[in-house]
């Protein structure tokens, strides 16, 4: 009755008319409102069970970003993502984020962006709509707590949360996780398993493969390399093999190749990087694998524990050890041995003590001002030692070292056989080292005799590498294809 007269006034309708008029457009509305919750139920839909669309995958990237993905299956046409930080959906909302997705990339359904920021104890919280067979399903009041942080390839970004996860049951630990730099770090509970590798496959978030000439302190007589040939994962084990250089290049390279590493490690068109054969200054004659957590792990105080299959073979030795995070001088040189075990069959010090593969030793390493690796072996401050009737290449041991602040307890298959106190150069973070390295000037003493031919350089000679490579013959025959390999069958790190 209100709007009759407005009708009459601003038209030339008469009354009749504009009843009629005023009847039409409320009819449009409501048969507006009506077609609207018609669309929207079709879009919306709540399901009568006949599809349910698949979980999502919630990525925090990083450094900044976030993606969010379904997996493809045939009938979807079209997938829209909404998402909200810390704030949940009430209902059915745009959100924070509102995309539509009409193309499925590498088998998936993928929204991402580089500029959300996000940080430990977010909640992502997220509903689906998917459209399949021309029907549209949702997935509704999804939600995805911020615990980790993703690389742009998928892999785990080394970030470290400062925070406990205060729902847990937890007893704080003196064992402390540090980011790749060792400035920031993360509490951990005590006994809590804070890292943990069972080598499906290799995992380059894990784990770097080194690429280097060696250097100080041992100057082994390997050159480290990112190869397949080096470093592979067989049958749920990481095989790191050295190889005779000469077989992939000829035995001329070695006295007057040069060898450039592409992949190197350290810095570039340096000598850690770029080597030539000069005179008796030859290549390294072997080839090795090394592996490292630097990037991704390092800790302070825990108890780690390694189940391998140590390398045999003249002149070789295994590296199972924790390396401390930043750089010693060159006068000052710290280790954790979690083993070590040298791979000659016999083996005889000047004296005649036996220091053949029967011989298991662990524990801190420390030089300083010039003092050797071999003045803990051979000197008066002895590493722990454990003899066996077998070898400890024969076949697999669980080897354990703990580490806290007042002093280093080892272990082979839970029988502890040594224990050393600690000081200050080891309360700092350090981060897994596997290697197999060969010679070098640390960790064979002069004057040793194996199986009746002398230990073919000097510690001290400039032409060690020369001497070492001259008696190929003597040593190369003791390597087998399968024994000379050092095999890890897993890696656990526990919290104190």
């Amino acid at each position: 009755t209100v709007l009759l007269p407005q009708c009459i006034i601003n038209s030339r309708l008469s009354v009749n008319s504009c009843v009629i008029y005023k009847t039409r457009l409320i009819l449009e509305k409501i048969m507006s409102s009506v077609l609207a919750v018609i669309i929207s139920l079709t879009i919306i839909n709540y399901s009568d069970g006949r599809y349910t669309p698949p979980q999502a995958k919630v990525e925090p990237l990083y450094p900044k970003g976030i993606r969010i993905s379904i997996p493809d299956e045939k009938g979807i046409s079209l997938v829209a993502f909404h998402i909200k930080f810390n704030e949940e959906f009430e209902g059915i909302e745009a959100g924070t984020i509102a995309r539509d997705i009409l193309r499925v990339k590498n088998g998936r359904w993928a929204y991402e962006d580089q500029t959300t920021e996000l940080t430990f104890g977010d909640t992502v919280y997220y509903w689906v709509h998917v459209v399949y067979e021309g029907l549209g399903y949702n997935l509704l009041f999804q939600e995805h707590r911020v615990d980790a942080f993703f690389n742009k390839d998928g892999t785990r970004a080394n970030v470290i949360n400062p925070v406990i996860d205060q729902t847990q049951n937890c007893t704080p630990s003196a064992s402390k996780l540090y980011d790749s730099v060792g400035k920031t770090y993360r509490e951990a509970c005590q006994g809590q398993l804070i890292f943990e590798d069972n080598f499906e496959l290799f995992n380059t978030s894990k784990w770097r493969a080194v690429e280097r000439f060696t250097s100080a302190p041992d100057y082994a007589f390997v050159v480290y390399r990112n190869n397949e040939k080096n470093i592979k994962v067989n049958e749920g084990k990481l095989n790191l093999c050295p190889i005779l250089i000469e077989s992939e290049f000829g035995r001329d390279f070695i006295r007057h190749g040069s060898l450039n590493l592409e992949m190197c490690t350290e810095e570039m068109d340096s000598s850690d990087c770029k080597r030539e054969a000069r005179g008796a200054y030859i290549l390294p004659p072997v080839s090795s694998g090394y592996v490292d957590t630097k990037k991704s792990f390092s800790f302070v105080y825990g108890k780690i524990e390694v189940r391998a299959k140590l390398p045999k073979g003249d002149w070789i030795y295994p590296i199972i050890s924790l390396e401390p995070l930043q750089d010693a001088e060159a006068t000052s040189y710290s280790q954790l041995r979690v083993a070590s075990s040298l791979g000659n069959a016999v083996l005889l010090s000047s004296g005649g003590a036996d220091l053949s593969g029967h011989l298991l030793t662990a524990g801190k390493i420390q030089r300083n001002d010039g003092q050797g690796l071999l003045d803990q072996r051979v000197g008066s401050i002895e590493l722990p030692k454990r003899f066996a009737a077998n070898y400890w290449s024969d076949e697999y041991h669980i080897y354990q070292l703990e580490w806290s602040s007042s002093k280093i307890t080892v272990k082979v298959d839970n029988v502890e056989y040594g224990t050393m106190d600690t000081n200050p150069a080891f309360d700092r973070p350090f981060y897994i080292a596997l290697a197999v390295a060969v010679g070098g000037h640390e960790e064979f003493p002069d004057g040793t005799v194996s199986n009746g031919y002398s230990k073919p350089w000097r510690n001290v000679g400039s032409k060690a590498l020369f001497d070492f490579y001259n008696s190929t013959e003597s040593w190369a025959k003791t390597w087998s294809e399968d024994d000379k390999n050092l095999k890890i069958d897993y890696i656990r790190v526990w919290a104190l």
